[in-house]
């Protein structure tokens, strides 16, 4: 059921087109899994009535000798936007990354105009470290949208870091 869920979640993004980077919607929960499941993922909960707020993955970002830098993939359920939810997963991210192993977090594609996106990971600490113009056709955006990577150092993050708001 949860897997549904966030396979539908996931679908609505890529509907938005305003994001995540994909064209094509998942058709069965097995490749949706193979994506978003590959790894470590979770799910946040509504605590009175346990309806799922959002979802986040965290996976190697490269492969092998560069697999202690991770990526994370977010979704916000779309009743639940505005209240906190990005920012508590975010938090969340930080801490399991780093509980993962994971020395540093790299984000490759954060679009310029998802500004609640480029809020948050600065609100959170990450740096901006990359600007790659041209680098998505984005919908409700004129032309092709610029992509920021940014990168956490996990080492950084005191061990005492707590998830909460």
């Amino acid at each position: 059921h949860e897997w549904e869920h966030g396979m539908q979640l996931m679908n609505l993004v890529i509907r938005e087109g305003k994001s995540w980077p994909f064209v094509d919607e998942f058709e069965t929960v097995e490749s949706y899994r193979g994506y978003f499941l590959s790894h470590a993922a979770f799910v946040v909960r509504d605590g009175e009535n346990s309806r799922i707020m959002g979802c986040f993955y965290i996976k190697p970002n490269f492969p092998g000798r560069c697999s202690h830098i991770c990526n994370g993939g977010f979704i916000t359920a779309p009743e639940y936007r505005r209240m906190g939810v990005a920012t508590l997963m975010g938090r969340a991210f930080l801490k399991y990354a780093k509980e993962l192993g994971y020395k540093s977090s790299y984000f490759n594609l954060v679009f310029k105009s998802n500004d609640a996106s480029v809020r948050l990971w600065e609100k959170l600490g990450f740096e901006r470290i990359a600007t790659l113009e041209s680098a998505a056709e984005l919908n409700g955006v004129e032309g092709l949208d610029t992509a920021y990577g940014y990168r956490f150092d996990l080492d950084g993050l005191n061990k005492d870091f707590v998830i909460h708001l």
